[in-house]
């Protein structure tokens, strides 16, 4: 080193700054040499932590430090720490240290050219965390729930379907947000993070969705209905708002699912507004048991996905009318073969009758025209005891009557009545016949003027 002085002191002014120059060069070169490989460059960032200037040693201290530092992550208004190990996240310290001098161990001059660049430019260093397949079973198993109160489900009575109010809340960690923040804010987790939330799948809403889809195959098409009116059928078509009408939908919150059941009266409705237009009296009891229970199993088969558009079916026995007609009246039922006495708006009795067999009984609302304790058939010279009369007929010039099975005197003066046997079948002129006894029982009951339906 002396004789290097010496040797520079001899030297002319202008050869001594060049000589000067280089070794200063040299010297800022090595130690700059020295400098890349121990500490990092300028403006570099770990997450949002400063790690210019820190030594590898340095670095993986700090990763340690910060690890220890559980993550807070807001949901809501609610705030959770979580320990990597809970994340499913493993810290890497040495990839992140071998990230962070990266620049520095490039190749000369490109590492000059780092440093340079480095002076001007912020260079953020990956984090060490290192998401593995439990993070993303993490996220799937997380669900915050932050319900003010249970999904309100009730049935709309116009288009028998399920409403949902819905009212819970759950939600889940967004993947991607929650994992850039983690990247992000490595290392200030001081103040909490806020990722973003991905709604969870509301199932009830789901599964309604899927009761309403089987209700809306229930009454999405007419049924018809083909009655046997006692010797006719009678077809009736019932449409999407009958079948609504007619039908109950329950709602049965512990299976999330629709229940169905018939409105007898609300089926009998329809049905005699589609059968009588004319408002001719009807059978408020026409729905009996048999037409209910087929009614109901072709919802019920609908509710299971099976396509039904038809039912046929019979009504059973019972009056036509419920007592509403009038104050009191007579009912005659031809296909059943019964009459019914009606008061007061209850059935007082029943009795098995005969109607026309020569000529048909006329069907049709009467009333009692006259009564006579004992009458007299012209056409077929019998005799009517307890005798009502309640239409008259031009075409046989004679009238149809409610009366006592009829009977003659033969020449020999024996008496000969009808036959017991013949009552509850066609036997008669178009007259309706009761048994001994009961024709007594009507006779007294019924006032000229009081009503008759005859049904057929």
């Amino acid at each position: 080193m002396r004789h290097f002085v010496h040797h520079i002191r001899h030297l002319s002014r202008r050869r001594r700054n060049r000589v000067l120059a280089t070794f200063l060069l040299i010297n800022l070169l090595l130690a700059f040499l020295l400098y890349s490989n121990i500490v990092t460059y300028p403006n570099t960032y770990l997450g949002t932590v400063n790690i210019s200037g820190k030594t590898a040693g340095q670095v993986t201290s700090l990763i340690k430090t910060e690890q220890k530092i559980l993550p807070k992550i807001q949901v809501k208004n609610r705030t959770y720490e979580y320990r990597y190990d809970q994340l499913g996240i493993v810290v890497d310290s040495e990839q992140t240290v071998n990230d962070a001098f990266a620049p520095n161990r490039a190749m000369f001059p490109l590492n000059l050219v780092n440093f340079f660049q480095s002076l001007v430019t912020k260079r953020l260093v990956q984090t060490p965390l290192e998401f593995t397949q439990k993070f993303d079973q993490f996220v799937d198993d997380q669900v915050f729930d932050v319900s003010t109160a249970a999904d309100a489900v009730s049935v709309d009575p116009e288009t028998k379907s399920l409403v949902v109010e819905e009212n819970s809340g759950q939600y889940r960690f967004d993947r991607d947000s929650l994992k850039e923040l983690l990247h992000t804010h490595f290392g200030s987790y001081t103040r909490p993070i806020y990722p973003m939330l991905a709604k969870k799948s509301n199932e009830t809403i789901k599964q309604i969705a899927d009761v309403n889809q089987k209700l809306s195959a229930v009454f999405g098409t007419p049924i018809m209905v083909y009655l046997d009116m006692g010797g006719s059928t009678q077809a009736i078509e019932l449409k999407e708002e009958d079948i609504r009408a007619a039908t109950t939908v329950s709602y049965d919150p512990s299976s999330i699912n629709a229940s169905l059941s018939v409105n007898a009266k609300a089926l009998n409705d329809v049905l005699t507004k589609r059968i009588h237009g004319s408002g001719f009296p009807i059978r408020d009891s026409l729905v009996t048991q048999n037409v209910i229970a087929d009614f109901t199993k072709v919802i019920a088969l609908r509710l299971q996905g099976v396509d039904i558009s038809a039912v046929s079916t019979a009504p059973g026995a019972g009056p036509t009318t419920n007592g509403s007609l009038a104050n009191k009246y007579i009912e005659v039922d031809i296909a059943q073969a019964k009459m019914y006495l009606f008061t007061g708006g209850k059935m007082l009795k029943s009795y098995p009758v005969s109607t026309g067999l020569d000529y048909p009984t006329p069907t049709g609302k009467f009333e009692i025209l006259n009564k006579v304790g004992l009458g007299f058939s012209d056409i077929y010279n019998d005799w009517l005891p307890w005798w009502m009369g309640f239409s008259y007929s031009r075409e046989l010039n004679a009238y149809f009557g409610i009366h006592e099975q009829p009977y003659r005197i033969a020449a020999d003066g024996k008496f000969i009545q009808a036959s017991p046997q013949s009552i509850g079948t066609p036997s008669t002129g178009g007259c309706v016949a009761l048994a001994p006894g009961a024709a007594r029982e009507v006779y007294t009951f019924a006032d000229v003027g009081t009503p008759v339906y005859i049904y057929n």
